[in-house]
């Protein structure tokens, strides 16, 4: 009779121990699949970020320039643009403008001005004229199908032969870089500088 108590008293602490391991791995799972859980929702976030930080930028299409015929210098510039491919509309109230040239460096941001000419520089800003407007239009926004044109003018006029650098930064996505060297001789009233 000692004998088969003996294996009763084994059996019931072999049966603890088990349920003890199963709660143990309960335990373990439910903190694993917790913690995936979270580590997907970040690596979800963290990619759509990376996604948008890649694909969002502007396409330069062209640079132009005025009042090159009088004194051969230019200082009033156009700088026409368009979403990439795959983009998420630009806020341009959180989009820099940076012009250098040999002599000068100039940081622009958006006036809010709309559809006006012309924006004094001394000011720091560029005006915005929608040359084209796509199907999700809104006015300071540059967005899918919109064609706009960055205006803004240099207080040391840019003369013949020189080097010039202009970069759109947006606040989340990929800066736009163009770089060109003005003509040798400027006799035209407007000039395309971009692409030569």
């Amino acid at each position: 009779m000692a004998h088969e108590k003996n294996k009763g008293m084994m059996g019931i602490g072999t049966l603890i121990i088990f349920i003890a391991m199963i709660l143990v791995a309960a335990v373990a799972a439910s903190v694993l699949i917790n913690t995936a859980g979270s580590l997907q929702q970040r690596a979800l976030t963290t990619g759509g970020q990376t996604e948008q930080a890649v694909a969002t930028g502007a396409e330069a299409v062209s640079v132009t320039a005025q009042n090159a015929s009088s004194d051969h210098e230019l200082e009033d510039f156009e700088l026409m643009l368009r979403l990439n491919p795959g983009s998420t509309e630009m806020n341009l109230n959180n989009t820099a403008l940076i012009l250098d040239t040999s002599e000068d460096s100039y940081d622009y941001e958006y006036s809010g001005s709309g559809d006006a000419w012309m924006v004094s520089s001394t000011t720091g800003t560029f005006a915005v004229e929608y040359v084209k407007r796509g199907p999700e239009y809104e006015r300071g926004y540059l967005s899918r199908g919109d064609v706009i044109k960055l205006k803004f003018n240099v207080t040391t006029p840019v003369g013949e032969n020189q080097r010039v650098r202009m970069k759109v930064i947006p606040r989340v996505g990929q800066p736009t870089l163009i770089e060109f060297t003005t003509p040798d001789v400027m006799n035209d009233n407007r000039l395309n500088l971009w692409p030569q």
